[in-house]
């Protein structure tokens, strides 16, 4: 198998595995946590400089190790983040309107109306 296709394999595998755990994260945790969107980008750039700038301080090489994925989807999962609370995708909104819509308010009937409805009656 050429190298180019075992990388592009590799990388289909990797985006489709983690839109799934991204998305059930979205749904189960981020949903119900509201933080300002402008924390979230910069924990995302911090995120995104900060490994590489320690692994060169304490010459360290971070290719090929576990600790270059943990960066990627750290920074992966801060990025989408920000991005779904900057377009407002992150909220479910339709439910909630579902729900109000489904309420019927019915007017308080009139005493009087009540009252001249017997008489009409009898």
């Amino acid at each position: 198998m050429p190298l180019w296709l075992k990388v592009s394999l590799q990388i289909i595998f990797f985006v489709i595995v983690f839109m799934v755990v991204y998305n059930q994260l979205k749904i189960h945790v981020l949903s119900k946590l509201h933080p300002n969107k402008w924390i979230i980008l910069v924990a995302a750039v911090v995120s995104f400089f900060l490994p590489p700038m320690v692994a060169a301080y304490f010459r360290y090489n971070l290719a090929n190790t576990v600790w270059q994925y943990v960066q990627s989807v750290v920074f992966i999962v801060f990025f989408l983040w920000f991005v779904d609370l900057n377009t407002g995708a992150i909220y479910d909104t339709t439910s909630k309107n579902k729900r109000k819509k489904d309420v019927t308010i019915k007017p308080k009937p009139k005493p009087n109306r009540a009252k001249n409805y017997k008489k009409n009656k009898k």
